[in-house]
C-alpha cells in the first residue's frame, strides 16, 4: 500500500516521493492496463495502490468497478450508481453522470496530489461539503502546499483534477506521455 506521509513530517518524505517517480509511471501503466481490459476502477486511491521491496505494482480492490459502456450499452444503461471514496471521485461520479476514463485520471490525479503534498485536494467538514468541493471548487496547485514542488507537476496534477472530463487527459498513456518528462521537485 501507498502510505501518505505523516502530516506533521511532508518534507522528509519529499525524498521518497522523488524516487517515486517510476512508481508512479509504474500505478499509470496498472491503470492503463486496466481499461484497455475496458474496465474503470473508479476507486483509485493510495490505499489501492500495493508496492513491494521491488518496486512492482499492484492495483487492488475492484469491488466498484465497471465495464466502459461502449455506445449501445449507454442507450440501454441506467443512471450510474454513485459509489467511491470521497476524497478521490471524480464530479460526473459524484454527480451519477457517465463515467470514462478519465474519471479514473481525476481520482489518479487526487492521489498524487496527496503523495505530493501530504493532504487531499480538498476537505470538508461534511461529507457533503467535501463532495461539493469536488463538483465545484478549484483545487490550489499543489505547490502551494508544497513549495519545492514544479510548476510543471502543478500544471499535471491540474489538468487531472479539471473539473470537465474533457479537458483531462483523455487515456493515462496521454498522461505517461507528459509525465515522464516531468520534473516533480
Amino acid at each position: 500500500m501507498l502510505r501518505r506521509p505523516p502530516r506533521s513530517t511532508l518534507f522528509p518524505y519529499t525524498t521518497l516521493f522523488r524516487s517515486a517517480h517510476p512508481l508512479i509511471c509504474r500505478i499509470a501503466g496498472a491503470l492503463a492496463y486496466v481499461h484497455e481490459k475496458r474496465w474503470l476502477h473508479r476507486d483509485i486511491k493510495p490505499e489501492n495502490v500495493l508496492v513491494n521491496r521491488a518496486g512492482q505494482i499492484r492495483l487492488i480492490d475492484f469491488s466498484l468497478a465497471t465495464r466502459i459502456q461502449g455506445r449501445f450499452s449507454r442507450m440501454l444503461a441506467r443512471k450510474a450508481k454513485v459509489q467511491g471514496t470521497r476524497s478521490y471521485m471524480a464530479p460526473e461520479q459524484i454527480l451519477g453522470k457517465r463515467l470514462t476514463p478519465a474519471t479514473d485520471i481525476y481520482g489518479f490525479g487526487a492521489l498524487l496530489f496527496e503523495l505530493a503534498t501530504g493532504r487531499p485536494p480538498f476537505v470538508g467538514s461534511t461529507p457533503n461539503e467535501l463532495l461539493m468541493r469536488h463538483v465545484h471548487a478549484q483545487p490550489n496547485a499543489p505547490s502551494m502546499h508544497a513549495p519545492e514542488l514544479t510548476p510543471e507537476f502543478d500544471e499535471i496534477v491540474l489538468r487531472m483534477l479539471s473539473k470537465k472530463p474533457k479537458e483531462r487527459f483523455a487515456k493515462v498513456h496521454e498522461f505517461l506521455a507528459d509525465f515522464r518528462d516531468v520534473r516533480v521537485f
